[in-house]
């Protein structure tokens, strides 16, 4: 089981802890020489971002700046966001939209870049397939934070970036 490195101080020594174990996940989970490693390396980085957001979803302002934090680390592993928005299968959604905030709000990025990606370059089948596939995510995001104003408040934080990447790309279409 994971110890989370930081306290319930929510100083910003905290933040940068937390943010920096994070990003030694995930540069272990991109460094992994063997598919197992990988999956391995990339379920601790799951139940580390679980227990974050346990821990810390109370106090809005760290917890912002942790997963902007978080967010900034999968950034400087551009193949691996490419990976989660363009896999194999867009279907492939969390088993709910209960899971951290992060992963919810990572996957809902992935279906808005396939959406773009489908309309710019795929067919019609794909297009639609992509999109059914949000609406239903969608609902299952609503029903997540239904009863949870701050829960809903950092998703859409989180996926503003993707939402304007959106909004720009149906402008010039």
């Amino acid at each position: 089981m994971l110890t989370l490195v930081a306290s319930c101080s929510n100083s910003s020594n905290d933040v940068q802890k937390v943010i920096d174990k994070y990003c030694d996940l995930n540069s272990i989970e991109h460094n992994a020489s063997s598919d197992a490693e990988k999956a391995a390396a990339a379920a601790e980085k799951k139940a580390f971002e679980k227990e974050v957001d346990d821990k810390y979803f109370k106090y809005y302002k760290p917890y912002m700046q942790m997963l902007d934090g978080m967010k900034k680390c999968n950034e400087m592993f551009p193949e691996n966001l490419e990976s989660q928005s363009s896999g194999n299968n867009t279907n492939a959604a969390p088993s709910s939209a209960d899971g951290s905030v992060f992963s919810v709000a990572n996957y809902y990025c992935s279906l808005l870049d396939k959406i773009i990606e489908a309309a710019q370059n795929g067919s019609d089948s794909e297009l639609k397939e992509a999109m059914a596939t949000r609406v239903m995510f969608e609902h299952k995001m609503e029903e997540s934070f239904k009863d949870n104003p701050q829960r809903r408040d950092s998703i859409f934080e989180l996926i503003k970036p993707c939402m304007q990447r959106e909004i720009e790309f149906k402008a010039k279409h």
